[in-house]
């Protein structure tokens, strides 16, 4: 709420907060604003993630409230589907209007104009177009915005340029929602001004924690809960959330964080022998980025070094750029370029200039296994010259599979930033090779063996020799005569009866 008052005056360049009501006068000039346009605001895009009756709805009210207090503003108050609108974010709103502020209520259009000609309107955003508004809105507010779709809020955000306007979201997140990008990266990873992120656990609200029945309530979910889920509903992490495909914790421990780790798999980095074998990965499409990962085989494993993800260009355009980024301005002797088999279009075109790409396997679930071998042997390593793999990887998840009706459907990888797992996954499908995994004989089968008396030891391996001579009676696939030989004749006039002995 603090950040939320926060002015900057463009008179005497001088920050200020409003007050309670709204109000903002200058302490250094004197001079009172109401337009965000005289006064911008410090912060214009609000993410609050919170878990589970934690009271995010209650400070979105608080938020409205004040902002619908500057005379002739426009606010939107947007919900994701009508029955949250109606049953949470509505009521929870209209219970902190006080009726003599209200000047006329319309049933209609559900709107609500004040007495200072102020107006909120309520909107479900099931229809990602209802939240194409008027220009000059002052304030939106998402209440749940993570269930709301992302182009609701690319629609709405235009609509508040005019006034200077800003957007409020308050939800508990759903894994890397679209609220990740838009907002919590922005404010948190890239510093953006104007971005303002925070978050904070269900346990958090003082009306739980001086409640001993409640916190009961909490305390019992957390042991029922899987932990994961746990996380996710009432701490609002989006790292645990159910439905991420890798392991976050696992892609995190695999990274190379300096030139001198990378060293410590290629010595001569940040040159690359040129002997070195590379893979290179392709995720094309017409609908999304062009994507390609530079993966480097050394003796101890595979490491990415190099990403390239650009957009609005023909296929054949993106070799040129690739080959410059990844440093190949030569031709080079171990080099494989693997893509989509369903791709025929980029193979031919990239075979008139001269480069062969490997048709990988394009099945997502064959595809995800054959990486997560890799990441769970720990034999591929990502640079730190590859953030945005790193981070894709990490956020890389299932989508829904629930009907509407409660029936699970077939299971489906959420269709949006995935190109370099994509790339990750073609590459690793046309490499030959599985990742080694040293299987220890547990300590535990030592000490049993180490335990047993001379005759049982003598009886074991007694067995073992009987079961390998068993097993060298049978015939070999190779055999002339498996698994019945010629059954119907050699050719050389041996009959049926001849091969049986009689």
């Amino acid at each position: 709420m603090a950040a939320r008052r926060m002015r900057f005056c463009l008179n005497c360049r001088t920050i200020g907060s409003m007050t309670e009501n709204s109000q903002f006068v200058c302490k250094k000039c004197e001079r009172q604003h109401e337009s965000n346009l005289t006064a911008p605001r410090l912060f214009d895009r609000f993410l609050l993630l919170a878990g589970r009756g934690s009271g995010k709805t209650l400070i979105g009210a608080h938020a409205a409230r004040e902002e619908m207090l500057v005379p002739n503003s426009i606010g939107w108050v947007m919900g994701p589907t009508y029955k949250i609108l109606h049953d949470s974010t509505f009521p929870t709103l209209v219970r902190r209007i006080p009726p003599q502020w209200v000047k006329r209520w319309d049933p209609e259009n559900v709107e609500i104009t004040l007495q200072n000609d102020a107006l909120i309107a309520f909107r479900s955003l099931e229809d990602p177009d209802r939240a194409r508004g008027p220009h000059g809105v002052s304030w939106g507010w998402f209440d749940e915005s993570a269930q709301s779709p992302e182009r609701a809020y690319d629609v709405f955000e235009p609509t508040l340029i005019k006034a200077g306007g800003i957007a409020i979201c308050t939800t508990t997140p759903i894994g890397f929602d679209w609220s990740y990008e838009k907002l919590e990266k922005r404010a948190t990873l890239y510093k953006e001004p104007g971005y303002w992120f925070d978050r904070y656990h269900s346990e958090e609200n003082p009306l739980f924690r001086s409640n001993p029945v409640m916190m009961r309530q909490i305390q019992r979910a957390k042991k029922t809960m899987t932990p994961e889920f746990y996380a996710q509903e009432y701490q609002a992490e989006r790292r645990n959330a159910t439905g991420l495909i890798y392991d976050y914790a696992l892609i995190e421990s695999l990274i190379l964080r300096d030139a001198d780790e990378v060293r410590k798999f290629i010595p001569e980095w940040p040159n690359i022998n040129p002997e070195r074998p590379r893979i290179i990965g392709l995720d094309s499409g017409a609908d999304h980025p062009f994507g390609a990962v530079l993966i480097v085989v050394t003796e101890q494993g595979l490491v990415v070094v190099n990403e390239y993800l650009e957009r609005k260009k023909a296929v054949s355009q993106h070799l040129g750029p690739i080959q410059h980024k990844f440093g190949m301005f030569q031709l080079l002797p171990n080099v494989k370029w693997a893509a989509n088999k369903n791709e025929a279009n980029l193979r031919l075109e990239w075979a008139l200039k001269g480069v062969g790409v490997i048709p990988a396997e394009a099945k997502h679930e064959i595809g995800i296994q054959r990486v997560q071998s890799w990441l769970y042997a720990k034999q591929i390593r990502f640079a730190y010259t590859v953030p945005g793999a790193i981070e894709q990887m990490q956020a890389y998840r299932n989508a829904d599979n629930t009907t509407t009706d409660g029936q699970k459907k077939k299971e489906q990888v959420f269709k949006q930033k995935d190109e370099y797992p994509d790339c990750i996954r073609y590459a690793l499908m046309a490499w030959p090779e599985l990742p080694e995994i040293a299987e220890p004989v547990p300590q535990r089968e030592q000490d049993r063996w180490a335990n047993l008396d001379d005759i049982s030891r003598e009886q074991i391996l007694q067995q073992r020799e009987y079961h390998k001579r068993e097993q060298e009676k049978h015939l070999d696939e190779s055999s002339e005569q498996y698994p019945l030989g010629e059954f119907f004749g050699t050719g050389q006039g041996q009959d049926v009866g001849s091969i049986f002995g009689y």
